[in-house]
C-alpha cells in the first residue's frame, strides 16, 4: 500500500471517528465521512466497502494504539501488571495518551460492531483471552485480577456515568492502583 493510501486511509478514520466522537454515531454515514475527510465517495468506497468494514477498523486503530501504549509504558521500565494500570490513568504527564471518553451512545456502538461483525469480535475475544491469560501470571495473580476489574468497574462507571467518584478519589484510586501493581510486578 502506498504511502498516500495510507494518508488517505488515516483521514478517513480521523474523519469517521471525530464524527462518532463529537455528533454519535447516529451521524455515522458515508457520505459525511467522505465529505468531513475530504475524500470522494468513491475512495472511501475503495478503502472501507461498508460502515462496517470502516467501524472494524476504527476499533483496530483504537487497540493497536492501545498495545503500542502498553508497549511503550513497559519500555519506560513500568511491569506488566503496572503499565496496565497506567493505561487508566488520564493525569499523567503525557495528555496525549488519555483515553477517549466513550458515552453510553458511543459503548453500544462499539458492543454494536461485534454483532455485526462476527469474525472480528472472535478475534478480538481470542486476543483479550490470550493477553489476560499470560497478564494473570504473577507473584499475586489473586491481586493482579483484582486490579484488573477495579479497572474495569471504574471505566464501565464513567461510560454510563454512574456511581463516578469525584477526579481526586479516582485518582487516588489510581495510584493505589498502581502501588500495589508496582508491588506486584517486583515480585514476579
Amino acid at each position: 500500500m502506498t504511502n498516500r493510501s495510507n494518508v488517505t486511509k488515516q483521514k478517513l478514520l480521523d474523519a469517521a471517528t471525530d464524527i462518532i466522537m463529537n455528533q454519535g454515531v447516529h451521524q455515522l454515514t458515508l457520505d459525511e465521512v467522505a465529505k468531513t475527510a475530504g475524500v470522494s465517495k468513491g475512495g472511501l468506497l475503495y478503502h472501507y466497502a461498508s460502515k462496517e468494514a470502516l467501524m472494524t477498523a476504527i476499533v483496530e486503530r483504537l487497540q493497536q494504539e492501545q498495545n503500542e501504549l502498553y508497549a511503550s509504558l513497559q519500555q519506560e521500565g513500568h511491569g506488566p501488571v503496572e503499565a496496565f494500570v497506567r493505561l487508566f490513568d488520564e493525569t499523567n504527564l503525557h495528555p496525549e495518551r488519555s483515553a477517549i471518553h466513550i458515552d453510553v451512545e458511543k459503548m453500544i456502538a462499539f458492543l454494536t460492531l461485534f454483532a455485526v461483525d462476527q469474525e472480528y469480535a472472535d478475534r478480538w475475544k481470542q486476543d483479550l483471552d490470550t493477553f489476560f491469560a499470560q497478564f494473570q501470571k504473577t507473584a499475586d495473580p489473586v491481586e493482579t485480577m483484582i486490579i484488573r476489574y477495579a479497572l474495569e468497574g471504574m471505566m464501565m462507571s464513567e461510560h454510563f456515568g454512574v456511581g463516578v467518584p469525584p477526579a481526586e478519589l479516582k485518582q487516588a484510586i489510581i495510584a493505589r492502583l498502581i502501588e500495589r501493581a508496582h508491588d506486584i510486578d517486583r515480585q514476579s
